[in-house]
């Protein structure tokens, strides 16, 4: 029984380290948490956030700020996106193009998938160098998604992901200034990805309660 008990134990905990060491080759996923409204996003993905947010090393414009929405006691005319996260917008001269880059340091592969509410058509470029210079790897138009609104100047938010082929550098978004919301950005990915345990820890710490339970039966004879 005991070797039985033992073999269970440690298929466990492969599985478990082998679900760490899987989650530390993923890809980064940004949703703003934290981020007071207002705030320049700057360098809050590359060290320079509150305690609990990770390093991507991924910096935005300085025209790139955070807002919370008006119902979530901020001061953004729009409304909170599915996952009731903040959002980012692009500021620059009202009626004028505004552009806002999204530097990897590290780079990245495959694609971005992003949450968005916007006003009017905007362009995104996927870039090989920083600062949307360099190679253009891939290009996307988002369609305007808020007609209709009455409450709220953006009030509908539509799911937007962009593939490509080889490593990019930067990310911009260019339209009209303060017209485009963004959040919940996975980035090296064209799909989203929205943290939560995998089925592979599931499944292992489901074997580690079943062996617990077997362990206090063994131990009760």
């Amino acid at each position: 029984m005991m070797r039985r008990l033992s073999i269970l134990f440690a298929v466990s905990l492969w599985l478990i380290l082998s679900a760490s060491f899987a989650n530390a080759d993923s890809v980064d996923f940004l949703n703003f948490n934290y981020v007071k409204d207002g705030q320049q996003i700057g360098n809050f993905y590359n060290g320079g956030g509150n305690s609990g947010v990770p390093n991507f090393g991924i910096t935005f414009s300085s025209n790139v700020y955070g807002l919370r929405s008006e119902f979530q006691n901020g001061s953004g005319s729009f409304m909170p996106d599915p996952t009731n996260t903040p959002a980012i917008f692009i500021e620059g001269a009202y009626g004028s193009t505004a552009s806002g880059s999204m530097n990897v340091a590290g780079g990245f592969s495959s694609g971005i998938n992003f949450l968005y509410t916007a006003a009017f058509q905007e362009t995104v470029t996927i870039w090989s160098g920083a600062n949307g210079t360099g190679t253009v790897l891939a290009t996307m138009v988002l369609a305007p998604n808020n007609a209709g609104c009455t409450l709220v100047g953006l009030c509908n938010w539509s799911v937007a992901g962009l593939s490509f082929s080889g490593t990019a550098g930067s990310v911009t978004f260019t339209g009209p200034a303060y017209s485009l919301g963004l959040t919940d950005i996975t980035v090296g990915q064209s799909t989203s990805t929205i943290p939560e345990p995998s089925s592979i820890y599931f499944l292992a710490t489901g074997i580690v309660g079943c062996g617990v339970q077997g362990m206090r039966r063994f131990l009760k004879r």
